[in-house]
């Protein structure tokens, strides 16, 4: 699910608020987007209020946005589709991209839920989440995650990507990697000098095997 920065990042509004943080994130999905030329139809995982959702449909990058999540939320700004959180309600090769946005590592499997992704999406998947090399960093995602998502009740299992092997799996799903994004400048000060190196925002283009 979506979620926004801990308390750190001040100026938190739900439902369609812009923190610093998702203003940030969002400028750095919407320009990994930019670089598919626009897309007709698209999913959004783990959408959170939609507020993702229906910034693209108005910046114009995707003409529809589909919000799922395994919840809704009290105030949305999109209506959700909610699904069992493993598999996906769409058909296969149905849409154009399939995204997610600090998401996946909420999944029961993250390595199940990209491969639901590469089976939904024909042509592009786009991610921002997390990854860490070291037991620090992991330490450190599990702060940030538990400050950010307490006042949603959202669990956070801690099933954080290890360096980045998560794009290798999407490779074996057929995809390959078109723009990678690493450290991505999702907060600024203090915070930011310890916690980009732990963002990452790629797009993912299939090359075979839909």
């Amino acid at each position: 699910m979506h979620v926004d920065a801990p308390s750190a990042e001040s100026g938190l509004r739900v439902a369609g608020g812009v923190t610093g943080y998702r203003r940030r994130t969002f400028e750095l999905l919407r320009s990994t987007i930019a670089a598919t030329g626009g897309v007709a139809e698209a999913v959004d995982v783990g959408a959170g209020d939609g507020w993702m959702s229906k910034t693209l449909m108005d910046d114009g990058l995707i003409g529809r946005c589909i919000p799922v999540d395994v919840v809704r939320r009290r105030q949305v700004v999109v209506e959700p589709m909610l699904y069992d959180g493993a598999h996906l309600p769409m058909e296969s090769s149905s849409v154009d991209l399939v995204y997610a946005v600090d998401a996946v590592h909420h999944a029961a499997n993250p390595v199940a839920l990209l491969a639901e992704m590469a089976r939904v999406s024909r042509r592009f998947i786009a991610l921002k989440d997390h990854t860490y090399s070291t037991r620090a960093g992991a330490w450190m995602l599990r702060l940030l995650d538990e400050v950010g998502n307490r006042r949603f009740s959202i669990g956070s299992p801690g099933h954080y990507q290890r360096r980045f092997e998560w794009l290798e799996a999407l490779r074996s799903q057929g995809f390959a990697v078109r723009k990678l994004v690493h450290p991505a400048r999702c907060h600024t000060g203090a915070l930011g000098a310890l916690t980009n190196g732990l963002q990452f925002v790629a797009l993912l283009e299939r090359v075979h095997g839909e």
